[in-house]
């Protein structure tokens, strides 16, 4: 397990929501669509907890706060599972999947 930052956290699940974003706007259906809304819900709830944290406090471990890390790993677990048949654009998989492997080993436990 490679334990990082809440800065490097802060980034990641940044990042992570854009390419989301992306992938929301991209799908066809609504069975898509929900399940992308899903995880965007999700980590936007997380950046907004990270916000809250002192910036002095950027340098320690970064723990999720807004659920369960076991729920973030599950949901980022289905997108990875799910990728092929969801993202549409090359660029968007692209971007996504060093995303899903890196948000995924930091939050190994």
């Amino acid at each position: 397990m490679q334990r990082i930052t809440i800065a490097k956290a802060t980034m990641l699940l940044s990042e992570l929501l854009d390419c989301m974003e992306d992938l929301y706007w991209e799908s066809q259906t609504m069975e898509m669509k929900d399940a992308s809304f899903n995880v965007v819900r999700i980590l936007n709830a997380e950046l907004m907890e990270l916000t809250k944290v002192s910036v002095q406090d950027h340098h320690y471990p970064y723990e999720v706060i807004s659920c369960s890390t076991q729920t973030l790993a599950n949901v980022l677990e289905d997108v990875q599972n799910d990728i092929a048949g969801r993202i549409l654009r090359s660029r968007t998989r692209a971007n996504l999947t060093p995303l899903l492997l890196q948000m995924s080993d930091a939050l190994q436990v």
